[in-house]
């Protein structure tokens, strides 16, 4: 299944399985498969090819013959979660469906959606159609999030600040070193509390999460520079 992107917006097919770590071969046989999505034959989006490619690992993961999370549902068949809670109440499927039974079960339902049919439990066609539109203005939307920048899987976002803070690191590493060939009349205490403070400030980026953007800075005192001595 195919995903049209603007123009200009993509990589090649040789790009993508380098990012992903798949021989070209392989990559092609989950797009075949229907696993990956792209724009066309040589042209990938980079978020829709993350997340793909993680949907299909954990997919893979549980075997499909696990009761799956939520969340896990929602990814796989490019829903909202909640969407997923509404549909657990509608659809035929067991309190401890597998990911296949739902799969299947949402197939089905949509069918009978396209059939002009009420199913099971006489559904409201209207409130189906309604309901399948809403799905698939959540989906566009979530593409125009991603399209414009605005969006990107988390795990992306995760390895972009961790060869960022790596880059960092080496060059605050550095420093002690270059001040000490510089100015020659530091001391060593000098130099020993220069090297800490850096090392301070190196763990303080290392350890960001994500999570951490949406939290209030309440131990802000600790982060706080060590004041000038006094007596200089």
């Amino acid at each position: 299944m195919s995903t049209p992107q603007p123009a200009g917006i993509g990589i090649t097919h040789n790009a993508a399985s380098n990012l992903l770590g798949l021989p070209p071969a392989d990559l092609e046989r989950l797009v075949n498969a229907g696993h990956i999505r792209r724009n066309d034959k040589n042209s990938y989006s980079v978020p829709v090819l993350v997340q793909d490619y993680i949907a299909h690992i954990q997919s893979k993961a549980q075997g499909n013959e696990t009761h799956p999370k939520q969340a896990d549902v929602a990814a796989h068949l490019d829903i909202s979660d909640r969407t997923v809670r509404e549909l657990e109440a509608k659809l035929p499927v067991p309190d401890d469906y597998t990911l296949s039974a739902f799969r299947v079960a949402y197939l089905r339902h949509l069918r009978e959606i396209a059939a002009g049919r009420s199913g099971n439990g006489g559904l409201d066609l209207a409130g189906e159609r309604a309901a399948l539109a809403k799905v698939q203005r959540e989906r566009i939307e979530m593409q125009n999030a991603v399209t414009r920048r605005e969006l990107a899987p988390v795990i992306l976002i995760e390895q972009v600040l961790a060869k960022a803070g790596s880059k960092v690191a080496s060059i605050l590493d550095a420093i002690p070193r270059m001040i000490r060939r510089r100015v020659a009349a530091l001391s060593a205490d000098d130099l020993k509390l220069i090297a800490e403070e850096i090392a301070r400030a190196r763990n303080i980026a290392a350890a960001i999460r994500i999570e951490d953007l949406n939290e209030d800075h309440t131990d802000a005192d600790d982060d706080q520079p060590i004041a000038d001595d006094p007596d200089d």
